[in-house]
This record gives structure tokens, sequence and C-alpha cells, in this order.
């Protein structure tokens, strides 16, 4: 289904246009909105369909378009002989950027958090969180950037 970004449109005069990734704009009538869409807002993502129209080709079943895919998740939990529990989670939205959190909890109670992202271009955020069993937290943010080889 094609998507595009609403380049204009108005109630009032029940029609707008929609631009899209071909550089030409195409019609949407009022009537051309999906059930249960009363209106579409300017530079608003959406999802269309294309019919032969009048006058042209026009956009028809016009929603807003539909949220990112969700990301994988993979989680795992190991427990070692103290009774430490590190759970490492990893998740990657299919675009090349992946979220690493690996939380470890000792058998006292202290949480240390290590969230690694790296986006599609290879650059990495770490934050590193320490809570202790008292509840004082410390935060520590370290940014890298990778080698372009």
């Amino acid at each position: 289904m094609p998507q595009g970004k609403v380049k204009w449109f108005s109630s009032e005069k029940a029609f707008g246009f929609i631009e899209q990734d071909n550089d030409n704009d195409i019609f949407v009538h009022v009537t051309g909105l999906a059930d249960g869409v009363t209106a579409i807002d300017k530079d608003m993502l959406v999802e269309y369909e294309v019919e032969q129209g009048r006058k042209g080709p026009q956009a028809v079943n016009v929603k807003p378009a539909a949220a990112a895919p969700a990301v994988e998740v993979v989680e795992e939990v190991i427990v070692d002989d103290e009774g430490d529990v590190e759970v490492i989670e990893i998740a990657d939205d299919g675009e090349g950027n992946v979220v690493m959190v690996d939380a470890i909890a000792d058998a006292e109670g202290n949480v240390d958090v290590v969230e690694i992202v790296e986006d599609a271009e290879g650059n990495v955020e770490i934050t590193e969180i320490v809570e202790d069993a008292e509840g004082n937290v410390e935060i520590t943010e370290i940014d890298e950037e990778a080698d372009a080889d």
C-alpha cells in the first residue's frame, strides 16, 4: 500500500492532496477517507489505495500510516551459583538499529544495568545505571562513534 505525506487537506472544501514518493501529488476527496477517519492533517504520514477518478488518479481508503514494525526482542535470563540474576535483552528494529540491555541483580539486591544502543550508522551510546539496595542510583553515559573503515 503506497504511503505519502498530506500536503494539505480542508474539511470545509472536502478535499486535499497527498505528496507521493514520485513527486506527483495525488488528489484525495473526503469520501476517500477510510472508515472511521474523519480528517487528515498537514504533514501526516498516510497510506492509501489509488483509483481512477473523474479527472485522474485519486487516493481512496486513506488512513494514518501503520506504526513502525514491532522490534524483535530476545531475552535471556541467567542465574549463577551465588543467586545473582542476569537478564540480557536484545532488540532489533529491522532497520539496523540495535538495543541491548544487560541487567544484573546480585543476591543483596544491587542492580547494575547497562544499555547499549547502536544505530544503523554504527554510532554507539552506552548508559550504565547502578542502583544499590538502599535505592541510590548512579548513571554514567558514554557516547562512542564507530570507526569508519
